[in-house]
């Protein structure tokens, strides 16, 4: 395992641990707000907010953000209440205030399962 996993699982652990979340909590957390990011920041649509989600790229971009965002929470954390270190990591990852896009390679891959969603559709029809 390379150093920078063993940091990120390291890093997860003890978000996990500060937050009194199993490691399901987390990755189900983790989704819901990748998903909200999509289509409150990137898309307009459900169709689109699908669609982008299709794409393993995305996903791997957004775990890498995530990461750095895990990183300072943990370096930030130390002996504070349950509920004020929860307000911290709302606060740290609501999508609302994030100014990041995604990469041209992470769109190009969605469109491609957009294309294949609309060549689906006009062959039912």
């Amino acid at each position: 395992m390379s150093a920078q996993k063993f940091i990120t699982e390291a890093n997860k652990q003890r978000v996990c641990q500060l937050l009194g979340w199993s490691l399901d909590d987390y990755t189900q957390y983790q989704e819901n707000k990748g998903l909200e990011y999509l289509s409150e920041v990137v898309c307009c649509d459900l169709w689109s907010v699908n669609n982008v989600a299709k794409a393993p790229l995305f996903w791997k971009w957004w775990v890498n953000h995530w990461n750095a965002r895990d990183a300072e929470f943990v370096a930030d954390a130390s002996n504070w209440p349950l509920d004020w270190l929860r307000r911290k990591y709302t606060d740290l990852n609501a999508v609302d205030g994030f100014t990041f896009w995604p990469h041209k390679i992470i769109t190009k891959q969605s469109y491609a399962y957009m294309i294949g969603d609309v060549n689906k559709e006009s062959v039912q029809i």
